[in-house]
C-alpha cells in the first residue's frame, strides 16, 4: 500500500487501539505491515505485543508454535523480538492442525490483552477455501479483534470479511508492489534454518510415557491412538524424529523436541531439546511434523 495509505491506516488503529489481525494471502506483506503497526503504538507510547500465528514462518520463536513477544522499542523485522512464550502447533501446515493455531493464538491474544493496550496478530496465508474461511471466522469469533487489516490481490479474503462479526474494523488495502514472492524452496529453507537454530544446544532427555500425561491426542492414519500404545502400533520409523511439545501445567510450551530414541519394553522414549532438564514439564503434546535436529523436515506423521 502506498505511504499515505499505510499511515492513514495506522492512525486509524491507534485512535482505537486493541487487538489488530492481519488477514490475508502468503506473500501480501502482512507480517511488514504487522511490524510498521508494532512500532507505530510504540512509538505512541502504547503497550504493544505481538502475536505470531503463522506456524510455517515463524518470525517469534521456532517453527510449529505459535508465538507472543512485548515490543519494548521499534524493531526493523519480527525475528529480532524476544519471545515471551509459546504455544505448540506440531506442524507447519496449518490446514491439518488448524484447531491448535486457533487455540494458541486464542491463548496467545487473552494473555496479551492483560499486558498491553495493542495487540497485533500476525496469521498464516491460509485463506482460501471452506476449511481456510471456517478456521479463520472461527478465530475471529473468539478473539474479537478491534480491527482486521486486509491485504488482498483480487479478493481472496472477502469471503471471510463477510463472515465477520459486527463490531469490526475492516481496513482493505491493497498490498505493495515490492513485496518479494518466495518460493517453497525458499520457505523450506528458511524454516530448516530455524529449526537448526532452535535445537543447536539440545540435549536428549528420556521421557516416561507411563508417567506423562499427553495433552492432545495421537492420530494415525486416522485413528487417535492412546500413548499407552503407540510404541506398540506405530513404528519407530514414523516416530523418529517427529516433534513433541514438553508444556507447563497451564499448557505453554517449555521446550519442543524431536525424538530420537524409543524403548518399548520400558515405555519410554528420547527426544532432544534445548532445556537443561525437564523441570516444569507436566504435559506432552504429540506434533505430526517430523524435523531432525539439523532441521531437516522427513514428512509427517500419516
Amino acid at each position: 500500500m502506498d505511504g499515505a495509505l499505510r499511515q492513514h491506516t495506522i492512525e486509524a488503529i491507534l485512535d482505537v487501539p486493541g487487538v489488530v489481525v492481519m488477514l490475508g494471502p502468503v506473500d501480501v506483506g502482512k507480517t511488514t505491515t504487522a511490524t510498521e503497526i508494532a512500532n507505530a503504538a510504540v512509538q505512541a507510547r502504547l503497550r504493544t505485543v505481538v502475536v505470531d500465528a503463522d506456524p510455517g514462518q515463524s518470525d517469534i520463536g521456532p517453527p510449529a508454535t505459535v508465538g507472543l513477544a512485548v515490543v519494548r522499542r521499534p524493531v526493523r523485522t519480527m525475528d529480532r523480538l524476544t519471545p515471551a512464550a509459546a504455544f505448540f502447533v506440531g506442524d507447519t501446515s496449518v490446514e491439518g492442525v488448524s484447531r491448535y493455531v486457533v487455540e494458541g493464538t486464542v491463548r496467545s491474544v487473552a494473555w496479551a490483552r492483560d499486558r498491553a493496550e495493542v495487540v497485533v496478530v500476525d496469521t498464516t496465508g491460509w485463506v482460501e477455501g471452506p476449511a481456510a474461511v471456517a478456521a479463520k471466522v472461527d478465530k475471529f469469533r473468539r478473539i474479537t479483534p478491534q480491527h482486521v487489516v486486509a491485504l488482498q490481490w483480487r479478493g481472496e479474503v472477502e469471503p471471510i470479511l463477510a463472515r465477520l462479526p459486527s463490531g469490526i474494523i475492516v481496513h482493505r488495502v491493497s498490498p505493495s508492489p515490492r513485496v518479494r514472492t518466495r518460493s517453497r524452496d525458499v520457505r523450506r529453507a528458511t524454516r530448516a534454518m530455524r529449526f537448526r537454530r532452535y535445537f543447536a544446544q539440545a540435549r536428549p532427555h528420556t521421557l516416561d510415557l507411563t508417567a506423562l500425561p499427553v495433552g492432545r491426542p495421537v492420530l494415525h492414519y486416522g485413528r487417535a491412538i492412546p500413548q499407552s500404545q503407540m510404541l506398540a502400533e506405530i513404528s519407530r520409523a514414523s516416530l523418529r524424529h517427529l516433534l513433541v511439545g514438553l508444556a507447563d501445567r497451564d499448557g505453554w510450551l517449555v521446550a519442543m523436541g524431536s525424538v530420537v530414541g524409543m524403548a518399548p519394553t520400558r515405555q519410554t522414549a528420547t527426544v532432544v531439546a534445548p532445556v537443561s532438564s525437564l523441570t516444569g514439564v507436566r504435559t506432552l503434546q504429540w506434533g505430526v511434523l517430523r524435523v531432525a535436529p539439523s532441521g531437516h523436515e522427513e514428512g509427517r506423521l500419516s
